[in-house]
């Protein structure tokens, strides 16, 4: 599909299904897929505000939190560009249950680029293919150390709409206990704050030596565990992806670990909020 119909189609949905790999490894520098798009009907209008919390909703929500940038923290570089131009914002372009709700780092959900740095946030154009008005931000008003780097993106009609946080990179060992640990960590806290944990986990398949019944080595495949003595470097090729999924009604969340050439790793926390996204789509179908 060509980039120039990407932001279309990202608009078109909650968010692409995740696609992982069914048998071996994924390939380097590419942890999902985002050819399965599903295309909603648009809704009979309605004079109340639509019920988020039903069964169609929470898939969408599984589905958005499931999707992650295509790209280690590497190839995310700012650049000295002028600001990408953003549609006007029209007095409708949010509704009253969206607008200006409190979002991580004390960040607000449907701001504009110009109200996030009247909060005193410092903001540089960021080099993010496929999506637009995209920021990596400083002096958060409530930041959080282990997470220096963190891109804000406003989409083409000017409203924050998503939240990426990178880590600090570690110097781990060789099965990436040091990640592991923070990982668990903050797969705890994402869970008390949004609730609805689901962890996924595609092993990586080694080869290892038996003795069969005549006693002669025979290597057979199995799946090696989290935490194996080779997860870093599992974890680092694609040949193993963990990863966990969090959502309530407006907020969905995804965490995931990577591992960056030097075999250093990092945790990243990628927030969309759905009312924004989802009206989105209504507005484009409506266009169309």
């Amino acid at each position: 599909m060509k980039k120039t119909f990407l932001f279309l189609m990202l608009s078109l949905m909650s968010w692409p299904s995740l696609i992982l790999a069914q048998d071996g490894a994924l390939p380097d520098n590419f942890l999902f897929d985002d050819s399965d798009i599903i295309v909603t009907a648009p809704q009979e209008p309605s004079d109340t505000a639509p019920d988020l919390n039903t069964d169609e909703n929470i898939s969408q929500a599984v589905s958005s939190a499931k999707q992650l940038l295509q790209r280690n923290p590497a190839q995310l570089q700012t650049t000295a560009f002028p600001e990408l131009k953003k549609r006007p914002r029209s007095s409708s372009s949010l509704s009253a249950a969206t607008s200006f709700k409190e979002a991580p780092f004390g960040l607000r959900w449907g701001s504009s680029i110009s109200d996030t740095r009247n909060q005193g946030v410092g903001l540089s154009v960021a080099d993010m293919e496929d999506y637009v008005n995209c920021f990596l931000s400083d002096q958060l008003p409530k930041a959080v150390a282990f997470f220096n780097r963190v891109y804000l993106c406003y989409g083409q009609d000017d409203e924050l709409y998503r939240i990426l946080a990178y880590s600090k990179l570690i110097a781990d060992d060789a099965s990436a206990s040091e990640i592991m640990h923070e990982y668990d960590t903050y797969s705890s806290l994402l869970n008390q704050k949004y609730g609805h944990k689901e962890q996924f986990f595609t092993p990586a398949t080694v080869n290892k030596t038996i003795k069969n019944a005549q006693g002669r080595d025979e290597v057979i495949q199995e799946q090696a565990p989290i935490g194996n003595p080779q997860f870093l470097s599992q974890l680092e090729s694609g040949a193993a992806v963990l990863y966990s999924t969090y959502y309530n009604d407006e907020v969905a969340a995804t965490l995931s670990i990577g591992v960056d050439g030097d075999k250093k790793s990092y945790i990243v926390i990628d927030y969309k909020n759905l009312p924004i996204l989802k009206q989105q789509e209504a507005e484009t179908l409506d266009a169309l």
